[in-house]
């Protein structure tokens, strides 16, 4: 058997090798066999196909708040706040949806920012304006002593819209969220008139509120 033992290695280096030609002829299969050692082929990323929607989940926005792109917009009169945005739990529930002013009656009513007049009338025997501006945003003007602007009119910032009566209301709206009129105005003339001060909380029960 010492002697047998050198045939034995080529013999079966050969039965090996023709086990792997067998192999790639019965699967079809024609050409070298990669080495074990070789580089595998590098990963191609697949191409979305033409036409497809984008990821839904990139295109959602936080609900209730201003556009990134919003513009600063100022205040529509030159009176104090007595009372600020209180969003509703609910339907029904109270709150404020928007800021409520203290301005003497005749005060000039001027457009936040640049837009277009979308709504002027009345709305139960109360007149309001809502102006639209380009990012989107609807912001209204409300308890109106007289309106000076309607349907269809462009307005720049600063524009007279009409005057106030003896109470004012202005809100802001991005879609059907309404939003804090605190988030889009700059500061300037607002003053706000905390509910616990005396002034406060008379001009607060002057108009309904508590």
């Amino acid at each position: 058997m010492a002697q047998g033992m050198p045939i034995a290695v080529p013999v079966v280096a050969a039965a090996m090798a023709g086990v792997a030609a067998w192999t790639a002829v019965s699967s079809g299969w024609s050409g070298s066999v990669p080495s074990p050692s070789a580089d595998p082929p590098p990963l191609v990323a697949a191409a979305e196909p033409a036409g497809a929607p984008p990821n839904p989940v990139e295109q959602l926005a936080p609900s209730g708040t201003a556009p990134t792109d919003s513009e600063e917009h100022r205040p529509p009169v030159d009176a104090p706040v007595i009372d600020w945005f209180r969003p509703p739990a609910h339907v029904g529930a109270p709150g404020n949806r928007g800021w409520e002013y203290d301005p003497h009656p005749g005060q000039p009513v001027q457009a936040s920012a640049d837009g277009e007049v979308v709504f002027a009338g009345t709305v139960v025997y109360n007149r309001f304006v809502t102006v639209e501006h380009p990012n989107g945003l609807r912001t209204s003007y409300g308890y109106l002593g007289w309106i000076a602007v309607q349907e269809g009119d462009r307005v720049v910032a600063g524009q007279r819209l009409g005057t106030t009566s003896e109470r004012f209301f202005f809100s802001v709206r991005n879609g059907d969220d309404y939003l804090d009129p605190a988030s889009i105005l700059r500061a300037g003339r607002v003053r706000l008139v905390p509910h616990h001060e005396p002034e406060g909380a008379r001009r607060l029960l002057a108009h309904g509120g508590g």
